[in-house]
């Protein structure tokens, strides 16, 4: 008995190792040449709160790749900010952010951020997104 549920553990193990992919970001309409672009993805119920998955890119060029990897299929956003100054934060005026962000599907929002429906990007596969700052 003990060794039908090794067998069975270890092919749910293989399922969900396989059920992993590969997240390319890409991000354009870079200005400046410095700082760090901050990238992180979220689901739906987590939208705008905590990132499931996410990673930081040294800004050098005028377009940045980033590759998230071990991204489990599903919906998610993908939400971007450039932080030019790198002091780690997304700096705000009394207007809203004094930094480039973007979002996936290049979503925009009125008097806040796009909803999680304008920017969700399914993951089946290895996915590429393509994000523009302004």
């Amino acid at each position: 008995m003990n060794k039908f549920f090794l067998a069975v553990s270890l092919m749910l193990a293989t399922v969900a190792l396989s059920a992993q992919h590969k997240l390319t970001v890409t991000v354009d309409g870079i200005d400046k040449t410095k700082g760090k672009m901050f990238i992180a993805v979220y689901d739906e119920a987590n939208y705008m709160k905590q990132p499931l998955y996410g990673t930081v890119a040294k800004v050098d060029t005028q377009e940045v790749t980033a590759v998230i990897d071990s991204v489990s299929a599903g919906c998610y956003a993908v939400v971007i900010f450039h932080d030019i100054n790198d002091n780690g934060k997304l700096d705000m005026g009394a207007f809203g952010p004094t930094e480039p962000y973007g979002y996936s599907n290049n979503a925009k929002g009125q008097y806040g951020p796009p909803s999680f429906a304008d920017c969700a990007i399914k993951v089946e596969d290895d996915t590429a997104v393509y994000v523009t700052v302004e």
